[in-house]
């Protein structure tokens, strides 16, 4: 979910958008349960299960509660812009970017029923959706505007929190439908209330610092008491190389491909002119770049490949960086 934000957005947000402050319940207790409507706790967990399966990035689901009351949508949803004093609008561009203590919303948007109820549909002989009866039936529900039936209401609000995480707040209106099969319109509704919590962007950076750290820590340690040998790379390795298990792992968390640093102190002349003559082929110059010969592909970028370069950019004393990089088997 967090890719969806930027902070350019939140510009835009200031300049554009009404940022609301305790305009909605934060406590998730207080946000109001439609008069009459009973739990359904079955739905809860059906749904906890499916968003722990399928959970965005770090947003945990502090809250489910699910309802069904019969009433129409319409007089539910109406229930909810009342008492959540909600407009018309759309998702925050990036609730991340929201100070301690701020409320973007709340806001809604609806659905509407399609135009395809109406039509009388069979599956070879079976009726599957008998359209005159929908138009009987919903000649006798209110019509939100002109022509169009309310099946879903979406209600949002986004809070920074004074603990630092931020939370998103939704109540969510379905209308239970019909079954025109049987002739029965329900004429109820199903309520969804949950929040989202996220820590802040520090709060996951630093998460996230510390399991690469982790796992660079973990991928070093099996290259040391593992390096690769000359079968592995399918080059010979440079006299005198130094292998460096730290920089290889750091390049080597990819499922994908590892990267294999080795270090020298002798000229990169003399490196080339070696794996030119072991390799049989010339290496692709890059100018003060240095040096790429292709182990499988093409050049300038093969799918594998042995790169030898001056090292500019780490702090041990060698003049010369020698990275080849393999496909991981499948």
């Amino acid at each position: 979910m967090r890719g969806h934000w930027t902070r350019f957005s939140f510009f835009l947000v200031l300049f554009f958008l009404p940022l609301q402050i305790g305009a909605a319940p934060l406590n998730e207790k207080e946000i109001p349960v439609y008069p009459g409507a009973v739990r359904d706790q079955a739905a809860e967990e059906e749904i906890r299960r499916d968003y722990e399966e399928y959970r965005f990035d770090y947003w945990e689901m502090k809250t489910i509660r699910v309802y069904t009351v019969k009433a129409l949508i319409d007089d539910v949803c109406r229930y909810y812009i009342d008492q959540l004093k909600a407009k018309p609008g759309e998702a925050i561009d990036d609730p991340y970017a929201l100070a301690s203590g701020e409320v973007y919303g709340p806001w809604y948007e609806l659905g509407f029923w399609h135009e395809t109820i109406f039509e009388t549909q069979y599956e070879y002989d079976t009726l599957l959706n008998d359209g005159e009866w929908v138009k009987e039936a919903f000649a006798k529900r209110p019509q939100w505007k002109k022509g169009s039936w309310l099946n879903m209401a979406s209600f949002e609000w986004n809070a920074s929190l004074e603990s630092g995480d931020v939370a998103q707040y939704n109540v969510i209106l379905e209308d239970v439908g019909f079954d025109s099969r049987k002739g029965v319109d329900y004429r109820s509704t199903r309520i969804r209330i949950q929040v989202l919590v996220s820590p802040s962007l520090e709060a996951i950076e630093e998460e996230e610092d510390w399991a690469m750290d982790q796992a660079v820590a973990a991928k070093a340690e099996q290259f040391r008491k593992n390096p690769p040998t000359e079968k592995l790379l399918g080059v010979p390795l440079y006299p005198g190389a130094v292998f460096s298990p730290e920089l290889s792992a750091g390049m080597s968390l990819s499922e994908e491909y590892h990267i294999y640093v080795y270090f020298s102190n002798d000229p990169l002349d003399q490196i080339v002119d070696f794996y030119r003559k072991r390799l049989g082929k010339e290496p692709h110059s890059s100018g003060d770049l240095g040096y790429m010969f292709a182990l499988k592909g093409s050049l300038p970028i093969p799918e594998e490949g042995l790169a030898i370069q001056p090292n500019m950019l780490f702090d041990v004393p060698f003049q010369s960086m020698i990275s080849i990089m393999k496909e991981l088997d499948d």
